[in-house]
């Protein structure tokens, strides 16, 4: 299971999640 867009909480909790949005945000 891939999340197209983790959730903003998730994300500011785990920094690897954040890493993971901002590659998906660079594919967009």
């Amino acid at each position: 299971r891939k999340p197209l867009v983790p959730q903003e909480e998730e994300t500011a909790a785990n920094p690897r999640a954040r890493s993971a949005k901002l590659r998906i945000a660079r594919k967009l």
